[in-house]
């Protein structure tokens, strides 16, 4: 058996984010083993996600921001829902509401339940947009850079690759702007965790964070016969505490509810719409993350999953104390989940036919149990793993065997990457999936050690090459299927991009051809290595490796 054997390429560059220089030779021994020994519990967290932000932290600054933004528009004279130079009158109001202090209700800013119109900047210099990128721009690089560098340094890359996995499974997204800073907190607190744990508590630990409930409007749901869509004061302009950012018009069945009015103090910017029951959360629920489109559920059943997790929201004051959850160390994702019986919507609700009596916020446990341990829900999960480390299009058996351990063991997620591993289709066949761009990247600077790339061109060559890590277009996450990533553009960017690793990294690596074998092993073909060997220089046989069909592929 040759050195470089292809069970070891496999392993190396398919189940982990690809090989290091030397690292081929120590895994060929037992290229299982070393995937196996990967299934279990992470025992401390990697120091470059240790010194992220707090969760607390990632959910206030956002509305620091807003509340910044508007005070600033004000000190110049401007009308914060605009933007612009206010009229005379309006801008004594607003000079009148300063001096009353940030709790008077007309110094407000308008926006979006998303976040203020990115679109507009006032002729006065003062550019939201621009102080949106200012702000928010170089969080996002830090956070990306501590997931990459874990990725490079990682010692366990078939573990780092389930996080990003179920990452793009679980998805909070910072393409919404009010959740700009949440997705690294929400990957740290619900992801990790339980990657090698049992899949109903990622489910409950996803479902539960505030990142979750803000991104899909679960925080803004209101049961229609709750206690609070009862007390209804018709004529009434009453504030309502959206926890990010500031208070707008609850309404709910046409009339405004005083008792919506949940935060005092900071009130720069209001939300106005109308609150009622709110399905996206429920939605995504079915759809993307338990029984699948096709699992066989109803619109009845997102109606009513809908209903069983309102109330199902973020901690804050003046319900909660900030100040105890910070003595109590309780700033995490679980510490700062809430329930509020009051917008509960009361009674038993059926789900799939089964009625869920249960009461308080148990009742949305017992109906997140009972989907993670659905057959339907075995076979989606079975095909997304198998879709993400087989094939684009994966073979049935290979999906059938996955649900089977999924439903037999009760979602225990390290026994089903175990027999992953184990298949003979995860193993034999040649590399065929296209990495994505940041796949692409990471392994690159695995197989690179002179390669550096700082946080803010880690930043920009992601998005050239159209993957802005931490914001997805949806809540579908990045696609995982060949077609979506390899064009004519996407190929030669990504040939350019080569050609600048190789000329900062050529220096300090073998020769070309043999860290080729070094990190491709078996899988690269002889003609590759041949148009290596016969490079003018280190740098073009650095740039003819990366840019190679093998290195694209793991």
């Amino acid at each position: 058996m040759s050195l470089y054997s292809m069970t070891a390429a496999v392993a190396l560059n398919r189940f982990g984010l690809g090989a290091r220089p030397g690292e081929m030779a120590a895994v060929r021994p037992d290229p299982r083993g070393w995937l196996h020994a990967q299934l279990r519990p992470e025992t401390a967290l990697p120091a470059p996600m240790a010194a992220l932000p707090s969760t607390l932290d990632d959910l206030g600054v956002f509305r620091k921001w807003t509340a910044e933004l508007a005070r600033l528009a004000r000190a110049r004279g401007m009308d914060p829902a605009t933007m612009r130079s206010a009229p005379t009158e309006r801008r004594r109001a607003m000079d009148a509401g300063a001096m009353a202090g940030p709790a008077d209700k007309d110094a407000t800013v308008s926006m979006r339940a998303s976040g203020p119109d990115m679109s507009r900047a006032g002729a006065d210099g003062l550019s939201v947009e621009g102080s949106f990128k200012q702000v928010f721009g170089p969080r996002h690089a830090r956070a990306l850079k501590a997931r990459f560098d874990v990725a490079v340094a990682t010692e366990r890359p078939f573990f780092e690759r389930l996080v990003h996995f179920w990452s793009n499974h679980f998805v909070v997204s910072g393409a919404k702007p009010g959740a700009i800073a949440m997705p690294p907190s929400f990957e740290r607190d619900a992801i990790r965790p339980h990657v090698t744990g049992r899949f109903v508590d990622m489910l409950m630990a996803s479902t539960k964070h505030p990142a979750m409930l803000f991104y899909l409007d679960n925080l803004l749901s209101i049961g229609p016969n709750s206690a609070l869509a009862q007390e209804k004061t018709p004529g009434r302009s009453q504030g309502f505490s959206h926890p990010l950012g500031g208070p707008g018009e609850a309404r709910v069945g046409g009339a405004l509810n005083p008792s919506l009015r949940r935060r005092p103090a900071q009130q720069d910017f209001a939300i106005p719409r109308s609150i009622g029951l709110n399905e996206n959360l429920a939605r995504e629920i079915l759809e993307l993350q338990t029984l699948g489109a096709r699992g066989g559920y109803e619109q009845a059943d997102v109606s009513s999953l809908a209903r069983i997790i309102t109330g199902w929201t973020i901690a804050r004051p003046p319900r909660v104390s900030y100040a105890r959850l910070t003595l109590q160390g309780r700033l995490n994702g679980p510490g700062l989940f809430d329930f509020d019986p009051d917008a509960h919507e009361p009674g038993a609700h059926r789900l799939l036919g089964v009625a869920y009596a249960q009461p308080g916020v148990a009742q949305g446990e017992a109906a997140l149990r009972a989907l993670a341990a659905h057959p339907s829900t075995a076979r989606f999960i079975a095909t997304k793993l198998a879709r993400h480390f087989v094939a684009d299009d994966p073979p049935p058996e290979v999906v059938e065997r996955l649900a089977s351990v999924f439903l037999d063991t009760d979602g225990d997620l390290a026994r089903v990457c175990a027999a992953l591993v184990d298949l003979p289709q995860g193993q034999l066949q040649p590399l065929r999936k296209f990495k994505t761009p940041q796949e692409f990247l990471v392994s690159a600077a695995r197989g690179l050690p002179g390669l550096e790339i700082d946080a803010t061109r880690l930043q920009r060559t992601l998005a050239n090459l159209g993957q802005v890590v931490y914001n997805p277009p949806g809540p579908n996450g990045w696609p995982d299927v060949e077609a979506e990533w390899l064009g004519a553009d996407a190929v030669w960017k990504r040939f350019l991009w080569a050609g600048e690793a190789a000329s900062a990294a050529a220096s300090g690596t073998l020769a070309p051809a043999a860290l080729a074998r070094e990190l491709l092993g078996d899988t690269v073909s002889a003609a590759t290595l041949q148009a290596i060997e016969r490079a003018e220089s280190p740098t073009q046989g650095l740039t003819l490796l990366l840019a190679s069909a093998e290195f694209q592929r793991r």
